[in-house]
């Protein structure tokens, strides 16, 4: 839909221009400076639309790799900051998974230590007996 309203706003533009050119085809003295010719007003103003077409074409281009050269930037940044977070969250990860192996192997030390203790007192209770 949007590709048909461009088409039918281009044909409207091309045939307010031809109209124009129509109505515009008397001489006109055109002065360069060192120069001067006479040229149909028609192609005096169909070179200065092509001229300004051109420019605004050139500046947008212009425009466009600038942006691209930002995004690439802004890309490269984002992508570094990602790989420095992903690689901080492996560390943190593992860092986690030691401190909790310390904390079982604590645990672990602390329930052997307590048994230990009880088998003690059981052996002495026993020797008492």
């Amino acid at each position: 839909m949007k590709n048909q309203w461009r088409i039918v706003v281009t044909i409207l533009l091309i045939i307010v221009v031809a109209i124009f050119a129509i109505l515009n085809v008397e001489s006109v003295p055109v002065s360069f400076g060192f120069t001067t010719v006479h040229w149909p007003l028609i192609l005096l103003l169909l070179v200065s639309i092509l001229i300004g077409a051109v420019l605004v074409l050139l500046f947008s281009a212009i425009t466009n790799v600038q942006r691209n050269r930002a995004y690439k930037n802004l890309e490269k940044t984002t992508d570094a900051k990602i790989a420095s977070l992903t690689d901080e969250n492996d560390r943190l990860k593992m860092r986690l998974q030691n401190s909790s192996s310390k904390q079982a192997n604590g645990q672990q030390t602390k329930q052997i230590e307590a048994l230990q203790s009880e088998i003690a007192s059981l052996k002495d209770q026993l020797a008492a007996k």
